[in-house]
């Protein structure tokens, strides 16, 4: 028999809110800070900030966020009844006719039942989190300016810079860099949004097959039996265990 937890685990994994496209990738704190940018000539690096100033205003960010999240949710429904179920099974070791009776499972109608208020509660959890989201690249877009402020630096002339300040600063230059952001939150880009996640869900088995493909190559991971006495000290250390408690990590594939 299916179990309804493996239905029930993948309906929340994909019903989680997409992140906004727009936002800029964060770092991780583990990882190394990228090198400083190179100092940039005085004269050429004002002109910059001035050209950033027109494309990236204050309060860019919180303006994508809202009518990004309601393409995300408007087309939930869609993206449950696209959620390729029985390759993702199979893929997780399923055994084929297992996996081939989770054609016939209906996800949006088995998560109304496992919550029948799963769609207030996803709308109103995104809602809130792409407002959260929104105030928080509204801090971060002062750095954010900067950091374009250099690039541009990098790439363009003074009067390259020249050019696009004055370009930017009036007319159909002015309207297009106040837009230049903002517009990925249109209707037309929403309305590709939509249409688009269904056909990404159908293609995650592809993406998984990639995925595992990739790892043929590497030697699975080691199991208690294979670590030295020290590892294991380590590993129970590294966890706050007591040693005799560390078991073998449950097969993902």
């Amino acid at each position: 028999m299916i179990k309804a937890s493996l239905i029930t685990a993948t309906a929340l994994l994909i019903a989680t809110p997409v992140v906004a496209q727009t936002a800029p990738p964060l770092v991780k704190a583990d990882v190394a800070p990228a090198p400083a940018p190179t100092p940039a000539d005085p004269a050429t690096l004002a002109e910059a900030r001035l050209v950033v100033g027109h494309l990236l205003p204050q309060g860019t960010y919180k303006k994508i966020m809202g009518p990004m999240m309601d393409s995300v949710m408007g087309n939930m429904g869609d993206t449950m009844k696209a959620l390729p179920l029985r390759e993702i099974a199979e893929m997780g070791g399923l055994n084929p006719k297992e996996a081939a009776e989770l054609d016939k499972v209906k996800v949006d109608e088995v998560m109304a039942i496992y919550d029948p208020h799963w769609r207030d509660r996803m709308q109103l959890s995104a809602r809130a989190m792409f407002d959260a989201m929104g105030d928080f690249f509204s801090t971060q877009e002062p750095d954010i300016r900067e950091a374009m402020a250099h690039a541009y630096a990098n790439h363009f002339s003074l009067a390259e810079l020249t050019d696009l300040e004055r370009f930017f600063s009036a007319g159909s230059g002015n309207k297009f860099a106040t837009q230049y952001m903002t517009i990925m939150a249109d209707p037309a880009m929403a309305a590709e949004m939509q249409s688009m996640m269904p056909k990404m869900m159908k293609s995650m088995p592809q993406f998984i097959a990639a995925a595992q493909k990739a790892t043929t190559s590497l030697p699975a991971p080691r199991k208690l039996k294979d670590l030295t006495p020290a590892e294991r000290t380590r590993i129970a250390k590294a966890l706050g265990v007591d040693e005799s408690k560390l078991t073998d990590p449950k097969s993902t594939t």
